[in-house]
């Protein structure tokens, strides 16, 4: 198996529901997209994380997760980094926080966020499933466009998530900003695990990967089928590595809400099973510093 000199959790979250209030982890009994979230409608913080990785990961990424007031959850991610630090824990060493993206501007949203030095790029999901797609925001290209140029300017990157009907129109408009350095997140979000699912899905990121500025996240898998599946999950990683290369591409627990379906010990042997399958400085690049690299760690 090849060496790996250390882990980056790219795709993780953090929750104080004393703190910060999260309306969907609040809606008790209603069944989300990635499924019923009532088993972990409990704290998930810092000390929870690390007890979950059991010390396999030296930093990790922070993700925005649907929270009422989008610079409060920024507050408790800093807070919750520098008290770690205190520790000598780096998690979270950098996140990604919740934007409007559909606002003509996003300039005096953002800047307080900018006041916290460990947010590195915007999030604003585009696409959760083709049920939940229903009840959000239209894609309006011109106003993305402004938008990612904004945060490219200010030399953030963006999480970017949706679904398979929204491929072409997300990546002409990604097109038009190549200094943006964008993570696909979850792997696309591939719903359709059929053999024609699975060739359409690699088909479509091809023409994503061939923006140099794209990368994509090995994350999320279980929220498609509501279960872990092994075989699925190697399958479309080595796809994506394939596809993007190693120094595209990056690991993610998406943890606690795949917490629903697996552990992060059985996860984790996932990631090692696929690394070992790359010589050793392409399974670094899988483990830690593609995502060093991407998000400035």
């Amino acid at each position: 198996m090849s060496k790996i000199t250390s882990w980056i959790d790219a795709h993780h979250h953090l929750w104080d529901l004393d703190t910060v209030h999260y309306p969907w982890l609040a809606a008790k009994g209603e069944k989300r997209f990635f499924g019923q979230p009532d088993p972990i409608r409990k704290n998930y913080l810092v000390k929870d994380f690390a007890l979950d990785h059991q010390h396999q990961i030296s930093q990790s990424v922070h993700i925005q997760v649907g929270a009422a007031n989008s610079l409060e959850e920024t507050a408790l991610i800093q807070r919750l980094s520098q008290s770690a630090q205190r520790d000598g824990l780096y998690f979270p060493s950098a996140a990604v926080v919740a934007i409007d993206m559909c606002q003509p501007s996003i300039e005096q949203q953002l800047a307080p966020h900018l006041s916290y030095n460990i947010t590195r790029g915007a999030r604003d999901i585009i696409g959760k499933s083709p049920e939940e797609n229903k009840s959000l925001p239209t894609f309006h290209p011109d106003i993305w466009l402004n938008n990612w140029q904004y945060l490219a300017s200010k030399s953030l990157s963006f999480d970017l998530q949706l679904t398979s009907e929204q491929y072409q129109i997300v990546l002409k408009t990604l097109e038009r900003v190549p200094e943006l350095k964008v993570a696909i997140c979850h792997l696309a979000s591939p719903w359709d695990q059929s053999d024609l699912g699975f060739n359409y899905w690699k088909k479509q990121i091809k023409a994503f990967a061939e923006l140099p500025n794209c990368y994509m996240k090995l994350s999320g898998f279980s929220m498609f089928k509501h279960g872990f599946d092994s075989e699925s999950f190697k399958r479309y990683a080595h796809a994506a590595i394939n596809i993007f290369g190693p120094q595209r591409c990056m690991f993610g627990s998406n943890f606690p809400v795949d917490k629903l379906y697996i552990s992060y010990a059985d996860l984790f042997i996932q990631w090692q099973e696929i690394t070992s399958a790359y010589t050793i400085d392409e399974a670094n690049y899988l483990a830690a510093r593609t995502a060093s690299n991407f998000y400035q760690l």
